[in-house]
């Protein structure tokens, strides 16, 4: 009986002096996993603003891309501008001098052009630090020029075709297609692509 009751005291006192040696974290090893943590936090956080800043440029650019459409659909279908009046075509005017808006407006001059505050529809704010950097015309020769600072572009619809009559003071008269590039401070760029035949794509 005492012989068992002095190996049990053994084995209690055993693990007493284990317990005492696990005494946790060093304050070297609480520092390193502290630098570890705020490593890896920092490089999500820019991550975060990096894919933010991504979506924000791909919503503006079908903003842009969808006010095309809606000129579109307006210029080919049977809106009323004004009072009574259904004959007129639509348009999207852009003008990299004033490059984080655009206006939507109503050809009431019928001069395939965008003639001041009389026509708008809609003007289109951007906000953020995203902007419209420039736009490619491609002339019906296929020759391309874009835009410098103070370009301006018209992309208009008229009933009862689907064509769309792209205009530019960068070139003369009808042009095959236009680029309109959006771009953010960052560097990132996307584009919408308008076709001659009506056709608007996102790249």
């Amino acid at each position: 009986m005492f012989f068992v009751s002095n190996q049990f005291n053994k084995v209690l006192l055993k693990n007493k002096k284990k317990s005492k040696t696990i005494l946790g974290f060093t304050i070297v090893e609480l520092i390193v996993t502290t630098g570890i943590f705020a490593l890896i936090t920092s490089m999500m956080l820019v991550r975060d603003a990096k894919f933010n800043s991504e979506v924000k440029l791909g919503n503006l650019t079908y903003e842009v891309a969808l006010a095309v459409r809606q000129a579109q659909i307006f210029g080919t279908g049977v809106k009323e501008y004004g009072s009574s009046n259904f004959n007129v075509g639509y348009g999207v005017h852009f003008d990299t001098a004033n490059n984080k808006s655009f206006v939507l407006f109503a050809d009431v001059n019928k001069n395939n052009a965008y003639d001041g505050t009389s026509e708008i529809v809609e003007i289109v704010n951007m906000i953020g630090s995203n902007f419209i950097s420039k736009f490619c015309v491609f002339s019906l020769s296929g020759n391309e020029t874009c835009s410098d600072g103070g370009s301006k572009l018209d992309i208009i619809f008229k009933r009862p075709n689907h064509n769309a009559i792209i205009m530019s003071d960068i070139t003369l008269g009808q042009n095959e297609s236009v680029r309109i590039y959006i771009s953010s401070t960052d560097g990132e760029e996307k584009s919408v692509l308008i076709k001659f035949v009506g056709q608007i794509s996102v790249e």
